[in-house]
């Protein structure tokens, strides 16, 4: 395959809601644990939108009128000498994502830092990121073009395959593209119950004529349950 393979990941709740007061209760140690371990088992990259990299893994609120006057090209930027055995992908169209570090720390793991943007990042934020030594790639004009960050994702980082753990709005999006290869669900022993939280896709009301068929499924300790599914 040309291209990194996709698996989406998500802890959820019995009725398919991916956050709320469940998470994290005593009762769902074991599978929220479970959770976390098999991330990096499945693939060496975990990818995630933007709006879950700037809650959790990148919150801070850089000062970027230091970089002004600068002129950078909108191409990829991959120094040679930026290694890694496991990475945090951010699809950031916009350049939104205000890291601190260079990694994320996660799953027991310092994962390195790559950024996907669109040209709607300003040069500003450009220069931001090399300043931080942080990896992008630039996939699309306005919105980004999701099969292009896989091809250059394997090509560059040699990652074959990437486990996208959300947000419900790119784990839509990467499905309404046809890219998800396969789904990994653990389910915790606990049902939400709040309509106002999200499932693990939205595709913004368009149904996406996909079949996919159980391939596993794995008893957890505290009365959860791990599935996966494969893409007939």
């Amino acid at each position: 395959m040309e291209r990194a393979k996709v698996i989406i990941h998500m802890y959820m709740s019995i009725d398919g809601k991916i956050d709320g007061d469940w998470d994290g209760l005593p009762g769902d140690k074991i599978s929220g644990d479970y959770y976390d371990d098999q991330l990096f088992k499945l693939g060496s990259a975990n990818a995630n939108g933007s709006n879950t990299i700037v809650m959790y893994a990148a919150k801070g609120k850089p000062d970027l009128s230091k970089y002004d006057g600068q002129r950078i090209e909108y191409r990829d930027w991959v120094p040679s000498e930026i290694k890694s055995a496991t990475w945090d992908v951010s699809y950031d169209r916009r350049g939104r994502a205000g890291w601190e570090k260079n990694y994320f720390p996660y799953a027991g793991r310092k994962n390195r830092a790559i950024e996907v943007i669109a040209k709607q990042a300003s040069q500003n934020y450009l220069a931001f990121l090399q300043s931080m030594e942080i990896p992008y790639l630039v996939c699309g004009e306005r919105e980004i073009n999701f099969a292009e960050s896989l091809v250059k994702l394997k090509k560059y980082f040699d990652i074959k395959t990437m486990v996208l753990g959300g947000s419900a709005l790119i784990n839509g999006a990467f499905l309404k593209a046809g890219l998800v290869d396969q789904i990994s669900l653990v389910i915790a022993p606990y049902i939400s119950g709040d309509s106002k939280k999200k499932g693990t896709f939205d595709t913004l009301e368009k149904f996406v004529n996909q079949r996919f068929h159980v391939t596993q499924t794995k008893k957890l300790g505290d009365g959860g349950i791990h599935l996966i599914y494969d893409r007939d």
